[in-house]
């Protein structure tokens, strides 16, 4: 899979990176389908660079499909269509952000960070 990699500060690149697995009974594999850009990906880029090592994956904010779930998951399965707030995109946190089916995904990736802020 693709992703966003910092390397330097106020330097990116998009590279392959392995595949995500399984490694928990409580881990969920999402395939995301659209993300937002935030303020707090420009401070990563900017500010706090001191902070990052060069090849860290960069993005949270996303929304896409369940691709596999571990076992002890059971507030999900696959297939379902999901929105990820910024708040556990790190692994652990809450939330019952399921979304239909339909609509595009502009309806409902705001749910992740930009209207829970502004709320």
């Amino acid at each position: 899979m693709r992703a966003v990699r910092w390397q330097a500060r106020r330097k990116v690149s998009v590279d392959t990176v392995p595949d995500p697995a399984i490694k928990e009974p409580s881990d969920a594999i999402i395939r995301v389908t659209s993300t937002n850009i935030c303020g707090s990906d420009l401070h990563l880029y900017e500010v706090l660079g001191a902070f990052m090592s060069p090849g860290d994956i960069l993005g949270h904010e996303a929304m896409g499909v369940v691709e596999e779930v571990g076992g002890e998951v059971d507030n999900l399965k696959v297939g379902d269509r999901v929105v990820i707030p910024f708040t556990i995109s790190c692994g652990h946190g809450f939330t019952h952000i399921k979304v239909p089916q339909d609509g595009p995904d502009e309806r409902y990736v705001y749910l992740s960070d930009v209207l829970p802020t502004a709320w």
